[in-house]
């Protein structure tokens, strides 16, 4: 319903259109008016885009930058329906619009390395056709990156039509991002210095290849002098489309994304000169692009065959870039998980997988007490099936951290209870300390869960310099601090 909806407003925007369908006839429309004074060229890479396709050039059309700062470069990939014409449409009204139609190369890699090799700009910012912009998007980000000497700008998404987007990473506008912390961002919506493209050779992959924008995001990061965070304003509209058409969206082969994640892998190997740190950016690429594949309500709905096809992908990737000490530094579940993969024990993996939810309870302090000798606790585990939990009290600041066993009550399955001596608490230095609980069930251990305070508890008052507290969120936590 909502794409007839579009379609039908679709008139409204390009009047005295005639849509037909036509096989592509490579051309280009020649330059915009603005290849010459742009500041940066925005960089679309257009196949079968309607009805979204109108929405982003819409927004395109009413950018306050003036528009001999800004060109925009749309690569029509040989679309089938009529984006094409539509291009054209926007094309003939907007001067510094260039449109350059070429044969179906069936992926986005090519489109976008016509547009940086057709750009004269200092800043290319690449753009998706099913997008759009906030009207004050180009402005914006042009006067930060040249105030700021930016090398890469990576401004605020917000998500669209269910898109999910790491909001964390855009709570905050930051000139120089920590490298680690933008790496969590590999998609390509990003305005990058061209002259770090061009003198370094840096392209995408023209074949149908997963994650080449990832491949090269991590380049640019890593040769970049300076990468902000740009998170002042709602900069980039980011879709999940109602037909299910995002790249994203379509299967995924296990042998070949692997080999993309492996690339990407290689790349931060080679690319840092920290050896160390590169170590980490690997294991934190590995926890993102390949550990989800274990989330029980995806690896269960494999079939046997595609189980064990991202099994052994995985377990070639682990037996190269993640050895026995790094996968130390992997928290529950991810380092039960690591291992089965390892051992390309693909049982084991499901086994696992039935029980990750019910290794998972929900952990509700629902008694505390300051004694004479501790701190006494009962902590309530709901929605849970467990054999032995462990309480893990952790410094926020990092460092210290113990583990505690706690007793199961008499007669009761899910309560358990504890005495914490202050003689192993009072030694965590002017601390405020955390708690977590751990479950295990048939020797497989879930991961941690917040201790969160039960509605009916009433946390006791300070005594000496130990005071229970809940947090904002209703966190159980315990400051130490003299």
């Amino acid at each position: 319903m909502a794409i007839r909806k579009r379609l039908s407003a679709l008139g409204r925007d390009v009047k005295g259109l005639t849509v037909r369908t036509r096989g592509v006839e490579p051309s280009d429309g020649g330059t915009s008016s603005s290849v010459e004074t742009a500041r940066v060229s925005v960089i679309v890479p257009v196949y079968n885009a309607m009805p979204y396709l109108t929405e982003l050039l819409n927004s395109l059309e009413a950018q306050d930058l003036d528009t001999s700062l800004f060109e925009v470069i749309a690569v029509d990939d040989g679309s089938t329906d009529f984006s094409g014409e539509i291009l054209d449409v926007y094309a003939a009204r907007n001067a510094n619009f260039r449109v350059i139609h070429q044969e179906n190369s069936g992926w986005p890699g090519k489109p976008r390395n016509v547009g940086i090799a057709a750009s004269k700009a200092p800043y290319v910012f690449f753009c998706d056709a099913d997008d759009r912009l906030g009207p004050q998007a180009l402005r914006r980000m042009v006067d930060y990156a040249f105030e700021n000497n930016v090398d890469v700008l990576v401004p605020k998404l917000v998500g669209i039509g269910g898109r999910r987007v790491q909001a964390s990473l855009f709570e905050r506008t930051v000139k120089d991002v920590d490298l680690r912390e933008i790496l969590r961002s590999l998609s390509p919506q990003k305005m990058v210095r061209r002259e770090l493209l061009v003198k370094n050779g840096i392209t995408f992959h023209e074949d149908k290849v997963r994650l080449e924008d990832g491949m090269v995001m991590s380049q640019c990061y890593l040769l970049s002098q300076r990468t902000s965070i740009l998170a002042d304003y709602d900069y980039y509209f980011i879709r999940t489309r109602e037909d299910g058409a995002n790249i994203s969206s379509t299967p995924t082969v296990p042998e070949g994304y692997t080999w993309s994640v492996g690339e990407i892998a290689r790349i931060l190997t080679e690319g840092d000169k920290d050896a160390g740190r590169a170590r980490l950016f690997v294991l934190d690429l590995y926890r993102r692009k390949c550990l989800r594949v274990y989330e029980p309500q995806r690896f269960l709905k494999f079939t046997s065959e595609i189980q064990q096809r991202w099994m052994a992908a995985h377990a070639d990737f682990v037996d190269r870039y993640i050895p026995d000490d790094l996968e130390t530094e992997l928290v529950t579940p991810f380092k039960q998980k690591t291992q089965f993969i390892r051992n390309r024990d693909v049982a084991g993996m499901l086994e696992y997988c039935k029980l990750e939810s019910s290794l998972q309870p929900t952990a509700r302090a629902t008694g505390m007490e300051l004694r004479a000798s501790g701190l006494a606790m009962e902590v309530s585990l709901e929605h849970g099936n467990v054999d032995t939990v462990d309480l893990l009290v952790r410094s926020r600041e990092g460092g210290i951290e113990r583990s505690f066993r706690m007793q199961r009550a008499d007669n009761e399955a899910s309560l358990f209870h504890i005495e914490l001596p202050y003689s192993q608490l009072d030694d965590f230095p002017s601390a405020i300390v955390d708690f977590y609980t751990e479950a295990s069930s048939k020797g497989m251990t879930g991961k941690l869960q917040r201790v969160t305070v039960g509605e009916q508890l009433d946390l006791p008052a300070q005594k000496d310099h130990r005071r229970p507290y809940a947090t904002i969120h209703g966190s159980l936590s315990l400051d130490l601090r003299r």
